[in-house]
């Protein structure tokens, strides 16, 4: 498994990459992508400890150590179900929770 190391402090917490994965695959494929993530958290990742994280530009899935996001100084409160989804290139991420 390959490692990424992303200084989040480098971007920026913002509310439209939801909105804008909805406007790109439409609204269903966006819930799939969003539930294909918390499912590859519950077959490769540890509780309490990574969290799944969506690349907004190609709908590209992995997992992220929640820790790597606590260095960052971001307070998460984390839950199950919770998603990133991150664009590399807008330098923006948004946490998103979703809803059962």
């Amino acid at each position: 498994m390959k490692t990424v190391q992303i200084e989040f402090s480098k971007y920026e917490s913002v509310n439209f990459l939801w909105p804008e994965l909805i406007k790109d695959y439409g609204f269903d494929k966006a819930r799939k992508i969003i539930s294909q993530a918390i499912d590859l958290q519950k077959m490769n990742g540890t509780k309490n400890s990574t969290m799944p994280i969506i690349f907004s530009g190609t709908g590209g899935l992995a997992l992220v150590p929640i820790k790597m996001l606590e260095k960052e100084n971001f307070k998460i409160s984390y839950k199950d179900k919770q998603v990133l989804i991150f664009n590399i290139k807008r330098k923006s991420f948004q946490i998103l929770n979703e809803a059962n």
